[in-house]
């Protein structure tokens, strides 16, 4: 098939853009693909984080063909005018927040006029913390797509839904990870953390959703002395925290790193922790829990999403119930389980065939 691919690339951060560079690289594959970026993502005054580019040294790079500029509709016409018939037989485009609702809708129309099927992917129907409004807004959005695909959730069934659509995993990050994984002890002395210590990780950007006030307050009471790693860029108020850390007396129990942990760093904390923790009080999947799965890292997490049936998860708690944190911690210390041994992952192939079958289904 000839693809046209669109939606945030490295060099820019996070899971998004790492997704859409890993999916560019893996269908090319098999496929002819276009890849169109964006340069910048978000205007400044939109953007809470940094937005300066992954400071990888290894970034998953892809061949990006275009670059629209975000913040700029007028780039946004130029580009998709360009579209004919006969030109591509597939569009991806990509749902993860409202703000490209302009430019969706703009493709939509173009894609409609050259007779080329669409296919939506979907990381998450609503943004964490988001109005119930924009759960309808998502909807109008994605049956505006010939075909959808849900990463991680069965369960995304919408009312009078009747698109082709499929369900599949979240595909591994593993190659944000790479191979040079060191022994627990090295990675420790790495990062700059105790060795000898019992460490809860939780790792990527911090944002209230996320729930670290969760684990904090159950660390208050807990009997085992372990110590939380925080370790990612921060797109929150750290005051609040930082007061809770205090009101609990955990200052020397609470390890904050916070920058924005590069490739070559994530092997690092992923093999200095004994555990991750997902305390979310809401979303959809989690690419920090495929980074540990690539390691076989054991995995707290939040019974929201499809985040609680990732791979390597071993203990499943409701969100916000710091008692129900504190005692899953605490089991899981005191069963001490060994490192998960990581199975050959197929979710890429998954991905990938999940989409011909959409497009199959949208052009039978």
């Amino acid at each position: 098939m000839r693809i046209l691919l669109i939606g945030p690339t490295t060099p820019h951060r996070g899971g998004v853009a790492h997704f859409t560079s890993m999916l560019s690289n893996f269908l090319h594959q098999q496929h002819t693909v276009t890849t169109w970026g964006f340069a910048p993502l978000y205007p400044a005054w939109l953007f809470p984080g940094n937005s300066a580019a992954d400071p990888s040294q290894q970034p998953i790079a892809c061949q990006v063909d275009k670059w629209l500029d975000g913040g700029n509709p007028l780039s946004w016409w130029r580009a998709l005018r360009q579209i004919a018939t006969g030109q591509y037989d597939l569009i991806i485009w990509q749902w993860w927040t409202p703000y490209w609702i302009p430019l969706l809708w703009l493709l939509g129309v173009y894609a409609r006029r050259a007779h080329i099927t669409t296919i939506a992917i979907s990381h998450q129907l609503v943004e964490p913390d988001a109005a119930p409004w924009q759960r309808w807004l998502a909807q109008v959005m994605l049956q505006r797509a010939d075909g959808v695909i849900f990463l991680g959730d069965n369960a995304t069934r919408l009312p009078n839904w009747h698109t082709p659509w499929r369900a599949t995993p979240l595909p591994s990050h593993a190659a944000v990870v790479g191979r040079d994984i060191p022994d627990q002890t090295t990675a420790r002395q790495r990062i700059g953390v105790p060795v000898d210590a019992q460490i809860v990780l939780c790792l990527g950007f911090v944002r209230p959703y996320k729930g670290i006030d969760t684990i904090i307050s159950a660390m208050a009471t807990s009997v085992h002395t372990y110590h939380l790693l925080v370790a990612g860029e921060w797109w929150q108020a750290r005051q609040p925290i930082e007061d809770l850390i205090r009101r609990h007396q955990l200052e020397q129990r609470v390890i904050i790193h916070d920058h924005y942990i590069a490739n070559e760093q994530i092997g690092d904390y992923l093999q200095a922790a004994d555990l991750l923790v997902l305390p979310y009080r809401s979303g959809s999947v989690s690419g920090v829990a495929t980074l540990a799965a690539t390691v076989g890292l054991p995995i707290i997490a939040s019974t929201v999403g499809a985040i609680a049936n990732q791979a390597g998860v071993v203990a499943r708690v409701a969100p916000v119930q710091p008692a129900a944190w504190q005692a899953a911690i605490t089991q899981f210390f005191i069963e001490k389980p060994a490192r998960i041994i990581p199975t050959h992952d197929t979710t890429w192939q998954q991905l990938q065939q999940a989409i011909e079958e959409v497009w199959n289904d949208c052009n039978a």
